[in-house]
């Protein structure tokens, strides 16, 4: 969920005031962002997560988006409701004070009471497994997933140079910062979304994450580990893209930068975002392959699924280029 401009883009000031509320004295939103990046802040709670982005604008600030998750999913509907409704309410206020419009699961809910907003997030019941989901868990171990993500790259690259070879895509496949344009350039043309009526489950693993997972679907051995990894938004056949891009963009930061190498994530604080997941490591930020090419699939998402209220920047060839020197620059400088 997110506010979103109506017209005229937010207004920073008022971005950062209302937002201070709740993410206080943080840099990443006091500070500038330079243009063509964003703003990440991650808030974690004993009952929710938070992963807020801030996308700058000409003047001010072109979209703000959140996502939250369910610490305890199996615990009592009116604790998540309470710490909800804070978020709701700023952001309320400040589709308000801004002009903008309010978005829930892609729905416009400006002016909606807040009862509703939060039924949308979360019905007021509780039962011992959420109505519409089912359980799941993850039998294999973070070692295990690390030999077997890491095994199965050859088999990805072979792949993607394969579907290249076949639809007269890029034949540089060498890691190189020059081959990124062209590869991306192609798979921005094959990327499609999965039909929004597509069935779909929502599933509560053991620890208490949750994510949407579609039915009848072949997904990629990530999918599911975490809320972050669950793309359900895309095609089958654009799943195996984003797995086989996102693997090859990262071994090509691998390659630029020497000291980085493949591990278990493993974070300090409760707010880490990849726990278990397979990471990049090494100086600066950990890299997980699919979360870090996050913002490039959403410039495509919405150039297929437009927003004629809010028209965003659209993806271009060589915004993986871009994302790559700046994934190098921080990592060559420790951060």
């Amino acid at each position: 969920m997110g506010v979103v401009p109506s017209g005229v883009e937010l207004s920073r000031g008022t971005v950062v005031s209302l937002l201070g509320r709740l993410l206080g004295d943080d840099p990443e939103l006091h500070q500038g962002v330079a243009a063509g990046k964003y703003a990440e802040l991650v808030r974690d709670g004993e009952r929710i997560s938070m992963q807020w982005f801030v996308h700058p604008g000409e003047t001010g600030v072109r979209e703000l988006v959140v996502s939250i998750w369910d610490v305890h999913p199996l615990g009592p509907a009116a604790g998540l409701r309470a710490a909800v409704t804070p978020v709701v309410e700023v952001l309320q206020e400040l589709a308000q004070a801004t002009r903008g419009r309010f978005v829930v699961e892609e729905g416009d809910v400006t002016g909606a009471p807040l009862r509703q907003v939060l039924d949308l997030i979360s019905p007021d019941e509780d039962g011992r497994t959420p109505t519409g989901m089912v359980l799941g868990s993850i039998a294999e171990s973070a070692e295990d997933y690390l030999r077997r993500y890491l095994a199965a790259g050859d088999q990805r690259l072979a792949w993607l140079h394969g579907e290249a070879t076949r639809t007269g895509g890029p034949q540089r496949l060498d890691f190189s910062r020059e081959s990124l344009a062209p590869l991306w350039g192609w798979a921005i043309g094959r990327l499609e979304s999965r039909p929004a009526d597509a069935p779909r489950e929502k599933v509560v693993l053991e620890d208490g994450s949750v994510f949407q997972r579609p039915t009848d679907a072949v997904l990629p051995m990530w999918y599911g580990r975490s809320p972050l990894l669950a793309p359900h938004i895309w095609s089958d056949e654009s799943l195996a893209l984003i797995d086989a891009v996102s693997f090859y963009a990262v071994e090509c930061v691998r390659h630029a930068v020497p000291g980085l190498s493949w591990q278990i994530g493993r974070g300090e604080t409760r707010g880490y975002l990849y726990e278990g997941q397979a990471v990049l490591a090494g100086p600066g930020r950990d890299l997980e392959p699919v979360t870090a090419l996050k913002p490039l699939l959403g410039k495509v998402y919405y150039l297929r699924n437009p927003d004629p209220g809010n028209p965003r920047v659209p993806p271009a060839a060589e915004d993986l280029r871009d994302w790559f020197d700046a994934a190098v620059a921080e990592r060559r400088t420790g951060g």
